[in-house]
């Protein structure tokens, strides 16, 4: 029995899987380099996107914009550097702060040594003219047309004395005497003192105190001089029958948040900039040293204060103390 077949047809499947060999021989490198490719790219990506991260920061670092912070994904080497990174720029910012309160520092005591001078040389000659001038006064009847004259004379004098003084206080304002303070006991009974004054009688101050605030290390005269400074500048900026809230909370369990808002007239953002430099007053009698003492005073502290305002809606000034001082 013969059995016979086309050449063709013997080689058939021979050549099929030749051909699927060659098919897979080439799609095997391709799928592997594909592969390869995105493991590469999503490596380089984990790899180097925390880098560029951390390059960008360190940029705006070199700018001098120290609040700008790595942000720590991981807890490998690039996260243990970011945190040593973030632990340098609050370095570098706390280092900053020191370095311009050392400079004020050195201002206040050029401005104490001379101011030392302008008050002797000035008090005395104004306490011979407050003198005469209130002799004057008494002798001379308020119809005379001269009275208005020496009682206007009397009133400015007693002006300049009060800038003369401020002046002092502002460059000798002395380190706080730190005792524990209950901040809510001391705000009331200054509220409560400081409601006998003029420009608070048709003001209603409203207390809104957080029970849960622990006593902190203060000097109490020093917050009782910050304190009645806002409730008058409050008043002042306040309508007849106006509100002032003043109000306390625990901010992070790590500051003491101390409000005092009122629904004046506001402060233009312009003025906001400036509130707080020596000798800017927005008032036509005012000397402009109020709110530059309070700040001196807070920062002595080791806290913050800031003004938030809008023209129309009232001011809120807004107090950080600290619940443990740092020694440096």
């Amino acid at each position: 029995m013969a059995v016979g077949s086309y050449e063709d047809e013997f080689y058939q499947e021979a050549n099929n899987l030749k051909w699927r060999i060659a098919w897979y021989v080439l799609l095997l490198p391709i799928l592997i380099g594909i592969i390869a490719t995105f493991l590469l790219f999503l490596a380089s990506k984990v790899m180097t996107d925390p880098i560029h991260k951390m390059i960008t920061v360190i940029r705006k670092v070199k700018q001098g914009r120290f609040d700008e912070q790595v942000p720590v994904n991981s807890h490998d080497e690039i996260g243990e550097l970011a945190l040593a990174f973030n632990r340098m720029t609050r370095i570098l910012k706390k280092n900053q702060e020191l370095e311009a309160t050392l400079a004020q520092h050195g201002k206040m005591a050029s401005l104490g040594v001379l101011s030392s001078g302008v008050a002797h040389e000035i008090n005395n000659p104004l306490g011979v003219i407050l003198g005469y001038a209130g002799h004057l006064e008494k002798k001379v009847d308020q119809d005379d047309p001269n009275y208005a004259f020496i009682h206007e004379i009397k009133r400015e004098s007693k002006r300049c004395k009060k800038i003369v003084q401020n002046l002092l206080s502002y460059s000798r304002t002395p380190r706080p005497i730190l005792e524990p303070t209950e901040i809510n006991r001391l705000l009331s009974q200054i509220i409560d003192f400081a409601g006998n004054h003029s420009d608070l009688f048709k003001i209603n101050v409203i207390e809104n105190f957080s029970n849960d605030i622990p006593k902190i290390s203060a000097d109490m005269d020093q917050l009782r001089q910050v304190t009645i400074n806002l409730l008058l500048n409050a008043a002042s900026a306040s309508a007849e029958g106006g509100e002032i809230r003043v109000s306390t909370s625990l901010e992070n369990d790590q500051y003491v948040r101390i409000e005092f808002s009122d629904d004046g007239e506001g402060i233009s953002e312009e003025n906001q900039e400036k509130i707080f430099e020596p000798f800017f007053t927005t008032k036509t009698k005012g000397t402009g040293l109020g709110l530059a003492i309070t700040k001196q005073i807070i920062e002595m502290h080791q806290g913050e204060i800031f003004i938030d305002s809008e023209i129309g809606k009232g001011t809120t000034v807004v107090i950080r103390l600290p619940l443990t001082r740092e020694e440096y």
